[in-house]
């Protein structure tokens, strides 16, 4: 029976939901720091190159991701091919696993977790500054209380965090689809805003003498503006954490489609931050400072009818990011003995017993080899032209099934009597975990009220995400999916040595990823440096 939350065992993502999913993870309260980035490198020119850079550099580290999770993932596949329709089982701790060893997968799943724990209470915080307005004109705080919890903003923040918490617990993200096209929606509509507002600042002709500032430059002030600009860039674009989820649930995941899927995704965030990343920091015309918060919502009137729109669409956006945010790191905790205990008390409890028994019943599952049309492109070919890539093959696409008459007439008896066997004791249980309602609940819940209990004592988040920006988000996104794919394509480098189009693509990737390593290595000790250096003078000032 097909469940709602997308539990089933075939793939069920499309082109559009695995977008918006992936858009749902990067697009969000971070694009309000954009304009101050614009602004400090320069809106007119040097700020549109970086962000565009940016945006390749991340769709390559997607690929090199993507690429040595499938690498990973055919190592454990004993038979050498899997059902097109049948989900994939690739794991960014797995990955680091394949190329590391133990360690690396232990320092993976701490990576993962750190980053999106802290998001967690950064997006929580930003909730509470979005609702403020509101509340206050409700429950007036306490005189001098200024910005920063209060029982009743956090009283609000943990309603709304009370609402979203059921979507957490779903097991899978294609199920969240429709989030995630509600949380574009209300971030875009915030976009809007904001651009109206700025254009109507800069256009407008006030009589009341004000001091002149140059909103409008090509370059950066100095070398500190431009390093300070970075992370704020590069943090736009962290969506890794969610990639291997969404592409194992894609259907068909051929190298095109994925092309496709993460073309489409990173390019459309890339037009949307140059609207409100340009547009905002033209506002600082209209600011006493004559630059913009880290907030650009902070730097317009609390009373304005049309900000207020914008304040309750991006807290809207900040609430359909959560599960986001949550069920990465959950999953990453279910593969845990913890996560395996909490399994096995529920079993024991006897709540899986008829699930366990539909399990032991279950019918082979059918073969579906159709291609499907997600409105965005149609893949005409034959069935012969689906061919397993050979093991070690440079490719996005998944394993797939060799469609050859004699693996139709025989695939569903070998599946049925030998697919159970295929697994290893570790992998089932993990699965277990996954399947078990309680697990699932307990571990988010954990997780996700741990974060905003956090959140409710934490007045500012700005020096958080400077550091995540410059440390975590580089070595997650950049470093080690760069390091991953190139020790695990270095297994299989006798297999491209024939000097064919397979070899140059093979030099190209390994490549892409040294360039990747030789940039992001240095520049996240620079960006580093410098975020504990705005920290140190913080404090003094």
């Amino acid at each position: 029976m097909r469940r709602d939350d997308g539990a089933g065992p075939t793939r069920q993502g499309t082109i559009t939901s695995a977008s918006f999913n992936l858009l749902s993870s990067m697009v969000g309260g971070g694009s309000l720091s954009l304009p101050l980035a614009f602004l400090q490198a320069g809106n007119l020119f040097m700020a549109p190159v970086i962000l565009v850079t940016t945006n390749i550099l991340a769709q390559r580290s997607i690929y090199l991701l993507v690429k040595a999770g499938v690498y990973s993932s055919t190592n454990s596949n004993s038979d050498g091919y899997h059902l097109i329709s049948r989900k994939g089982n690739s794991k960014y701790e797995g990955m680091a696993f394949e190329a590391f060893g133990s360690k690396a997968r232990l320092f993976s799943m701490v990576l993962v977790c750190t980053c999106c724990f802290f998001a967690t209470i950064g997006y929580a915080v930003l909730l509470r500054d979005m609702l403020e307005p509101i509340i206050d004109a409700v429950v007036p705080p306490p005189e001098g209380a200024g910005g920063g919890p209060t029982l009743a903003r956090n009283g609000a923040m943990v309603i709304v965090v009370l609402c979203i918490t059921p979507l957490t617990t779903w097991k899978n993200l294609t199920a969240l689809k429709n989030v995630g096209m509600a949380s574009m929606a209300a971030v875009l509509t915030v976009g809007v805003c904001v651009a109206y507002r700025s254009i109507e600042c800069v256009l407008s002709d006030s009589d009341e003498p004000t001091e002149h500032f140059n909103n409008l430059k090509a370059f950066p002030n100095s070398a500190k503006e431009l390093l300070d600009s970075i992370p704020l860039f590069i943090s736009s674009f962290i969506c890794h954490f969610n990639v291997l989820p969404i592409h194992n649930e894609l259907r068909c995941p051929s190298s095109d489609r994925v092309r496709q899927w993460v073309r489409k995704s990173l390019w459309s965030a890339t037009a949307f931050y140059y609207f409100i990343g340009f547009t905002g920091s033209l506002h600082a015309k209209c600011t006493p400072t004559g630059s913009v918060s880290g907030n650009v919502l902070l730097d317009f009137e609390e009373d304005d009818l049309l900000l207020l729109v914008g304040r309750l669409c991006l807290a809207m956006t900040i609430t359909c990011a959560f599960p986001m945010l949550v069920v990465p790191s959950r999953d990453i905790i279910l593969a845990t003995r913890f996560g395996r205990y909490l399994s096995l008390q529920q079993s024991n409890l006897g709540n899986d017993r008829h699930h366990e028994s539909d399990l032991e019943n279950e019918p082979a599952i059918p073969i579906d080899i159709s291609v499907p049309n997600d409105g965005l492109t149609t893949i005409d070919f034959e069935p012969m032209e689906i061919r397993q890539p050979s093991r070690g093959s440079d490719t996005l696409d998944e394993p797939l099934l060799a469609l050859e008459d004699s693996y139709r007439r025989n695939l569903s008896e070998e599946l049925d009597d030998n697919f159970a066997e295929s697994l290893s004791m570790s992998t089932r249980q993990t699965q277990a975990a996954s399947d078990s309602t309680l697990a699932r609940t307990v571990i988010a819940l954990l997780v996700f009220w741990s974060a905003v209990a956090l959140a409710c004592m934490v007045k500012s988040i700005d020096v958080v995400w400077d550091l995540l920006g410059s440390s975590f988000s580089i070595m997650l996104a950049f470093l080690l999916p760069s390091g991953c794919y190139l020790r695990l394509s270095r297994r299989f480098s006798s297999q491209h040595r024939d000097g064919g189009h397979g070899f140059r693509r093979w030099m190209l990737s390994r490549m892409v990823a040294w360039g990747m390593i030789l940039l992001f290595g240095p520049l996240m000790v620079l960006s580093t440096a410098n975020a504990c250096y705005n920290l140190y003078s913080s404090d003094n000032a």
